[in-house]
């Protein structure tokens, strides 16, 4: 081959090979799409934990305000947790199974 005919092969190669790298990399590089993707789909999953832990918190939240406010929602905490009541009072338990 001419050394001609080799310079015009690469000058025709050359910016392919380029291109292709350029794709190669912008499709599965570090900073690729796909990795945005995936870190997009992780973000959406992470919010909706976090939306989760949220509500939860909010909840014991309620709670605990119950409980320092009403003594008698206290005592039937304390009596569905631990199972224990006040002298002279009754505690009645029940199976969740059902038959």
């Amino acid at each position: 081959m001419s050394p001609l005919a080799a310079q015009r092969v690469l000058f025709a190669v050359a910016p392919a090979l380029l291109i292709s790298a350029l794709l190669v990399t912008l499709l599965w590089g570090e900073e690729g799409l796909s990795t945005r993707a995936d870190l997009r789909e992780e973000l959406t999953e992470a919010k909706a934990d976090l939306a989760d832990v949220e509500r939860n918190n909010q909840r014991l939240l309620r709670e605990l305000k119950l409980m320092e406010e009403d003594p008698v929602v206290l005592e039937r905490m304390v009596a569905e947790e631990l199972r224990w009541a006040a002298d002279g009072s009754k505690l009645y338990q029940f199976d969740d199974e059902s038959r």
